[in-house]
This record gives C-alpha cells, structure tokens and sequence, in this order.
C-alpha cells in the first residue's frame, strides 16, 4: 500500500474476452488517427497507461494483454530510471508491444491444429478471433515479446490496425475452394500455413527471414528452443522488466520482476477469479479487486457487451431493460472503480472515480465499500469521454446494474438470462 497519507486513485487498463464467445467486436471498423500525445498520463492516476487503441477485428484479448504488459513495464521503469540493467534487458517507459505480433502467432497455432476455424451461417469457412489473456500471454513467453515498429513498421504509431483486417480477409479466402488452405490437408501442414501467413499480412523481407530463421521453416521451434544467439528484433520475456504488486500475509509489495515470472506458470503468475453467483463471494470478488487497483495494478476484467445497454461512455440497465442488441465476449484492462462507503456510526459517502484518495479511505472502501462503477481504457479507440473533461477518451464505465444483470443473451436461436461480469485477472496473491 502507498505509505503517504493521500494519494492518487489508481487508474486501469483491461481488454477481455468472455469464456464460451468465439470473437470480441471491434465497435467500429472505422480508422482513428493517433492522438497527437502518444501516451496518456491522467493527473488522477498513479498507473502510467499506453494510448489507447482501437481493435478493427475480434481480437481484444490481444490488445488487453499488451496494455496489461506495458503497463507493468512502464511502472517498473519509471521506479528504477537510474537503475542498472544486466545484459539484454531492456528499458524504456513507452514500449508499444504489437498486438498484431500476438494474433500472428494465434492464427498459426489454430489453423495448424483444431477448433481454429468454423463454419459461418453461409457455409463458409473463417478463421475464430477470439481469445485470452493466458493465451496471449503465454505467446509473449513462447514467442518473444515484439514492438509494433518492428513488426509492421507502417503501423508504429497506428491507433488502428488496417493489417490485421486486410491479413484476416485474406486468410478467410485461402481457408476456402480455391485456396491454399482449402482442405484438412493444407491446414496440417505448418510450413504451408506459416508461408500463408507471411504473405496474407504483408511483411517485409527482414520481418520474414527473422521469422523463418528463429522459428523453423514450419514455424516448429519456439523462443525458448531456438539456438540462435541473435534474435533481431525480438526480445525474450525475461528481458522486459515489469512491477507487479504481489499480497502476502495482509500486506502489499511491490516487487520487481521480469514479463516471464508474471505469465502463467511464473513465480508471480496473475490468477484469473470467476464472478461468484452468490453475494458473500460476490462482495469477496469485489474486496479483492478494489486492493488491487489500489495497489496500481492493471487489473483484467471479462465481460460480455450489448450495445444496446450503452448510454454515451457508459453501460448500465435503463428503466426498461431493452431488447438484446450487438452482443459479443469482450477483454479489458480496469482503471478505476467508484465506492459508496457505509461505514458502522459514520455518514454514508462516495469516493468518486477520478478524485484523489486517502490510503486510509482506500482502505474502508475495501472494507465497507459497495462498488457503483468500475472504468475500463478500452480498445474502441479515442470515443466518449465519461468524466466530461475531454481527458480519457477512450474509456468506459461499467455499472454494476448492468455488470450484475441478468441480460437476455443470445446463441443462436436460443435466448436466456446471463450475466455480463465474468471474470478478473488479479496480481499473484490478491
């Protein structure tokens, strides 16, 4: 916990795909040109966010991981700015790791093996886009963590992606009659499918070697496997330092660690918590989120969207709850969380999103605290801003009347009553 006695409410990132959903929509596939800022540093916040960015297809997990690992390296980099480095590792608070790097190797790995790619309502085949943050995760470990310049140096500072949707067009066509990766056959061969993939997204000749050199010809060997001394320009997980919050025994530290030890399977490995169906578990739930964004962690947050519950910058439940509208799985990164605080003997009050706090407040919002919103830095681009200041375009609150529900959900022809809150990803402990 911050040891001064007022401090700035923490702010958070999270992109997330429900558990079940094939894809997470992009709202638009409209082009965002860049903010001229390239980062975001509210004066509310104490977490150092990367713009925002705006996904053109169903790969929200991929953007919510990024945001979620840049996150903890710009806090580890901004603490230790003086600090020296061992070998190979690397500094520099405003990385930008490619989203488009994580879909790449995702789109290798489902069309080479099964489930990847489905049959749509027209009898055609198309690759899935959905996916998680484990997966995304453990694709920065397997494969190696790669900035967006390096990769698609077109799109460095691109808020958008026009690759990933022209590179998912073209996959869709070689997945059908006349393509190369038209029958079973095609798709079990990896050598077949990584060459397509290296032709449907466009990337130059020194992108393609790198590719081709450190993973095999079939793309077979990983990061961890190759032999090669000189990666170019991709970067191992152990060297991209990160600050995680880990909880131990009733308190907080703040450790310093690499991406490795903070993905599935390392030592401060994040956890992902089911939303209970029941209130003690559901208030737990909530206990457990709120100290770890006050802890300035960026929080992960699964959630399941219908535009027809959004209202401007917010989603929440009208007087009368509308009929099901666009609906999709969808991953991000918390920022922020609003408390009423009904404290035994003390007047009922608010701590407001976006107003510093003091720890001592943080601390009764755990304990007596009933959450009204949580705010997400979504991966919709730079929209509505909910705080009416024109400073965090881009974000999204949540009420917990929409996040409780139930909402009528769709599958196929069938409707019945869910509820939209699925999931968080917590620091180790928490």
């Amino acid at each position: 916990m911050q040891t001064t006695s007022v401090v700035r409410r923490s702010l958070w990132l999270a992109v997330v795909l429900s558990a079940g959903l094939s894809a997470c929509a992009p709202e638009t596939s409209m082009e965002v040109p860049n903010a001229a800022d390239d980062f975001l540093t509210d004066e509310v916040t104490d977490v150092s966010h990367t713009l925002v960015k705006n996904q053109t297809i169903g790969n929200c997990w991929a953007y919510a991981a990024a945001g979620w690992a840049e996150s903890l390296h710009r806090s580890w980099a901004q603490a230790n700015a003086t600090t020296s480095l061992p070998a190979g590792a690397y500094r520099d608070e405003n990385i930008n790791i490619s989203e488009s790097w994580i879909t790449f190797w995702d789109w290798y790995s489902k069309i080479s093996s099964t489930g990847g790619v489905t049959t749509n309502a027209s009898g055609r085949s198309e690759l899935s886009t959905g996916g998680w943050w484990d997966s995304a995760a453990d694709t920065l470990r397997r494969r190696g963590v790669v900035f967006e310049a390096d990769f698609i140096p077109e799109e460095a500072t691109a808020q958008s992606s026009a690759r990933q949707r022209s590179a998912l067009a073209a996959i869709n066509t070689e997945l059908n009659m006349g393509g190369r990766l038209a029958t079973a056959a095609d798709r079990s061969n990896k050598a077949k499918v990584l060459e397509v993939l290296l032709s449907a997204w466009q990337l130059n000749d020194n992108v393609k070697s790198t590719i081709l050199r450190l993973y095999g010809m079939d793309g077979s060997r990983t990061i961890l496997s190759t032999t090669s001394s000189d990666l170019g320009f991709v970067r191992r997980a152990r060297d991209i330092r990160v600050r995680t919050p880990i909880y131990r025994s009733g308190r907080t530290v703040q450790q310093d660690t690499t991406l490795e030890q903070v993905v599935p399977g390392g030592t401060y490995a994040w956890r992902t918590a089911s939303y209970s169906t029941f209130t003690s578990g559901r208030t737990s739930f909530h206990q457990r989120v709120m100290r770890a964004l006050n802890d300035r962690a960026p929080v992960l947050i699964s959630w399941l969207v219908d535009f027809n519950y959004r209202q401007g910058a917010l989603f929440q439940v009208p007087m009368m709850r509308p009929m099901p509208g666009r609906q999709g799985g969808h991953l991000t990164v918390l920022e922020d969380y609003q408390v009423t605080i009904r404290q035994p003997g003390q007047p009922e009050r608010t701590l407001r999103a976006g107003e510093m706090a003091s720890a001592a407040d943080m601390a009764l919002a755990v304990q007596y605290g009933t959450v009204e919103f949580y705010r997400i830095k979504n991966s919709w681009g730079t929209g509505v801003d909910p705080t009416g200041t024109g400073t965090m375009g881009g974000y999204n609150d949540l009420y917990m009347n929409y996040l409780n529900g139930p909402i009528a959900w769709t599958t196929g022809t069938t409707t019945s009553d869910r509820t939209p809150l699925s999931s968080v990803t917590l620091p180790n402990g928490y």
